[in-house]
């Protein structure tokens, strides 16, 4: 048996574990939208790295909102249309908000703005009496053009309807909406992080035979729901190496690998920048022509990362940081599947930071604790190994 082979469960809602403030939040707008009352915010778009429950969340609101009476709720998945033309995709669509509605194909005709239209004219009278909940999943992900036609001839003409509610994930960079409600008025969520008692019940609920105890887990997952599941079932390093398997998966396959091995030089680093990065390349490959790397060259590997939304500027950190959840991830399995190298790495960013201390005197204090924090680590494995 392949223990790296791991199914990972689809939602049931016996699965299903915290979110009570996200899901209160949506049937509290779609209530007062039943009861006829204005609500001025009608978007609402969850944010959050993979692994967050995006997804999950989205079929649960579904099935929480299925018991509301005069209550459409359509849920669709942008991922679905990810190798589609952005024209049928869009037309595709809007069929199904219609059949959704009580409506029929042939009534549309076949031209994006015809079809936008007659959707519309439908709507004006079925929710006279009733409230559509729209429920996109992978919405920030998906081909900016196939988004913009979907402002265009959908979202933008259901949102100006006082009786439509559209609830949307995403990941990455958020979409540049024309429209003010999608944008201005919209509220913006990031899903956190589960708590350790929800990790415990997640684990108990969806892993038979956890290869180790949910407080275990929770130490390694810091909560993220798909790292929770993937280290029950598969252990360390196993589980550890699937999840970040699966939290570049945006990245084109082509770049995968070596996005990878840019994240485990960096992550022991509690921020990163243009100067850091070829010290810590020349380890992580143990050549030290990076070293030499211009600018120029180490930006490259710095907007990679920002361009997957794997790092970001941290100005608290002066420098860029790693996702937290990734960078715990990787740094996790760095250190129990190469832990030769998880050192290495740990012992050339003392000495870099010690470096600086004496060549900066005005910044020494930050960087003597830099080489601090770096050095407690080492002292920590060298304390375990003897």
């Amino acid at each position: 048996m392949n223990n790296n082979i791991v199914s990972i469960p689809q939602y049931a809602p016996a699965y299903f574990v915290n979110r009570g403030e996200e899901i209160k939040l949506v049937r509290g707008k779609v209530e007062e939208l039943r009861a006829g009352r204005p609500v001025e915010k009608r978007a609402i778009t969850f944010t959050g790295e993979r692994g967050t429950g995006k997804t999950w969340l989205l079929a649960h609101l579904k099935t929480s909102l299925s018991d509301l009476t005069e209550v459409i709720a359509l849920s669709l998945d942008l991922k679905a249309y990810k190798d589609r033309d952005p024209t049928s995709a869009v037309a595709q669509i809007i069929r199904q908000v219609n059949c959704a509605a009580g409506g029929s194909d042939e009534e549309l005709g076949i031209e994006l703005p015809e079809m936008s239209r007659k959707l519309v004219g439908r709507l004006k009278g079925v929710l006279s009496t009733k409230v559509l909940v729209l429920l996109l999943d992978h919405v920030h992900e998906s081909d900016w053009n196939l988004l913009s036609m979907l402002e265009d001839y959908l979202l933008g003409p259901l949102i100006a309807m006082p009786r439509v509610l559209i609830v949307m994930t995403g990941r990455g960079w958020l979409y540049p909406w024309k429209t003010p409600e999608l944008r201005l008025k919209a509220e913006f969520v990031d899903l956190k992080p589960l708590p350790q008692e929800d990790t415990k019940a997640q684990v108990e609920s969806q892993v038979q035979n956890p290869r180790i105890t949910p407080e275990e887990v929770y130490q390694l997952s810091d909560g993220n729901p798909l790292a929770n599941y993937l280290i029950a079932s598969l252990g360390v390093p196993e589980g550890l190496n699937k999840i970040i398997e699966g939290l570049i998966e945006p990245v084109p396959p082509e770049r995968r690998q070596k996005v990878r091995e840019y994240l485990e030089a960096l992550c022991v680093l509690r921020a990163f920048d243009e100067e850091r990065i070829p010290t810590m390349l020349a380890v992580y490959y143990g050549d030290d022509t990076y070293r030499n790397w211009t600018y120029a060259q180490a930006r490259e590997v710095r907007q990679e990362l920002i361009r997957w939304a794997l790092a970001r500027w941290d100005p608290k950190q002066g420098g860029y940081v790693i996702d937290k959840t990734i960078r715990k991830l990787v740094e996790e399995y760095l250190k129990t599947a190469r832990p030769e190298k998880w050192q290495a790495l740990q012992k050339a960013a003392s000495e870099l930071y010690q470096r600086w201390a004496r060549e900066f005197p005005r910044t020494g204090k930050r960087w003597k604790e830099e080489a601090q924090y770096h050095r407690s680590f080492l002292e920590q494995a060298s304390f375990a190994t003897t």
